[in-house]
């Protein structure tokens, strides 16, 4: 549900999303200045969630891949657009998407099991949770997870609580938490990309 604030904007956005994927001349130029500050600003979000401080070089590419992925395939991802939610909401996934790619090559591969946690970014649901401020994606898709799931990323995320007070809560071994929590993410993010109808 979008909330009234974002209405009258967000009908302009879907009209000029529907005149992007028409070619109507002018109509790309016109989205790309709407939007490239939007996506710079939540790539230094995302960036910083990642435990890293990007410069200039690092925002403009992100924000070059954000505007390549909704054009390719014929604007596929335009196409795919849910105007159930916003379009700076949808934009904020794809951008989450190309920024989490970017760190996951910057970051060393872990080999223990108890390091899988860590390695698919922690700091992605926390994103999640400040854009699930303006729509209801996130608990949707929280609710579509296996009880066990759910309840290990409200605890880490929404609860913070550390491994050995989820272990306390749950009565799993403490040191099975973190490849249960990596499983976790993974069904959540595919729930997502479900809902939002994207592909990345």
């Amino acid at each position: 549900m979008v909330h009234n604030g974002w209405v009258g904007r967000n009908d302009e956005d879907q009209a000029l999303i529907a005149r992007c994927i028409a070619r109507e001349p002018g109509a790309w130029r016109v989205f790309v200045d709407r939007f490239a500050g939007t996506i710079r600003a939540l790539a230094r979000r995302y960036f910083r969630l990642g435990g890293q401080m990007p410069d200039d070089a690092d925002l403009d590419d992100v924000m070059q891949e954000v505007f390549l992925a909704v054009t390719r395939r014929n604007h596929r991802l335009l196409r795919n657009y849910d105007s159930t939610y916003t379009v700076k909401t949808y934009l904020g996934v794809i951008t989450r998407t190309e920024v989490h790619r970017v760190l996951r090559k910057r970051r060393p591969v872990l080999g223990a099991p108890e390091d899988m946690e860590a390695a698919a970014d922690p700091g992605d649901l926390a994103a999640e949770a400040e854009r699930a401020e303006e729509t209801d994606v996130l608990s949707r898709a929280l609710e579509e997870l296996p009880e066990r799931d759910r309840e290990l990323i409200r605890l880490r995320y929404l609860r913070e609580l550390d491994y050995k007070g989820i272990s306390a809560r749950l009565g799993i071994p403490e040191a099975s938490i973190g490849q249960l929590l990596y499983r976790a993410k993974e069904r959540l993010r595919e729930r997502l990309k479900g809902i939002l109808g994207i592909l990345v």
